[in-house]
């Protein structure tokens, strides 16, 4: 029969090598993780500036007049590169026009 030093012994030395095995295990996980690929839009329940959307609308040709801020979308009237006059519906969380409705 076992003594209660060598019980203890052996109960320390399983609690141990549990947490080094679950420590390393855990790391090798993290460290083959993929990378998230890299997105324009902005991160999880955060807005662009209204500067970074002006930029990349006018990377498309819109000339902005107006702006309106509603919530998690932006009202915008303004030009685009053909010069026609055009209403947007925008995303602010990713610059995203998800309406487009052209003025007569």
């Amino acid at each position: 029969m076992m003594s209660k030093l060598t019980t203890a012994r052996i109960s320390r030395i399983a609690v141990v090598t549990a947490m080094l095995a679950a420590a390393g295990g855990l790391g090798l996980a993290h460290a083959q993780s993929p990378t998230p690929p890299a997105s324009n839009a902005a991160a999880p329940g955060e807005l662009l500036s209204l500067g970074e959307i002006e930029t990349r609308l006018a990377t498309q040709g819109v000339k902005i007049k107006e702006i309106e801020v509603r919530d998690k979308v932006l009202e915008i009237e303004g030009y685009d590169a053909q010069g026609r006059e055009i209403e947007l519906v925008v995303d602010r969380r990713t610059a995203e026009i998800l309406s487009r409705r052209f003025d007569d």
